[in-house]
């Protein structure tokens, strides 16, 4: 956000400037709703670079919520849905439960797979 952002009221900043879910919480929702998709893919959905999404996996796949896999060529990715959100306020809620209150998946269901 621009210093000029900043300081407008909030009905005249742009409505594009900000978003209620982190870039890591798109990555991963991401690769809930298609385990096989490429980075440059998942940059594109999010609207970063794919160098930011590298980054943001290394996050995912540290903290233990994406486990990697080798397919040949191409990486899968598997998302851990019992890992829970990481903020204290949310750290009652595991990933599963983002996923099924963003429409992904039923509550109690498994994330959908990539076909």
């Amino acid at each position: 956000m621009t210093p000029a952002e900043h300081s407008a009221p909030p009905g005249e900043r742009a409505a594009g400037s900000w978003t209620f879910l982190s870039n890591h919480a798109h990555v991963l929702l991401c690769l809930a709703s298609d385990p096989d998709q490429t980075l440059p893919v998942i940059a594109e959905r999010v609207g970063i670079t794919s160098r930011a999404v590298q980054l943001i996996l290394v996050d995912l796949i540290d903290g233990g919520y994406v486990v990697r896999t080798r397919n040949g060529r191409r990486n899968h990715y598997e998302v851990n849905s019992d890992g829970h959100l990481r903020h204290p306020l949310e750290a009652h809620h595991s990933i599963a439960d983002l996923i099924a209150a963003l429409g992904l998946a039923e509550p109690g269901e498994p994330p959908p797979r990539g076909s």
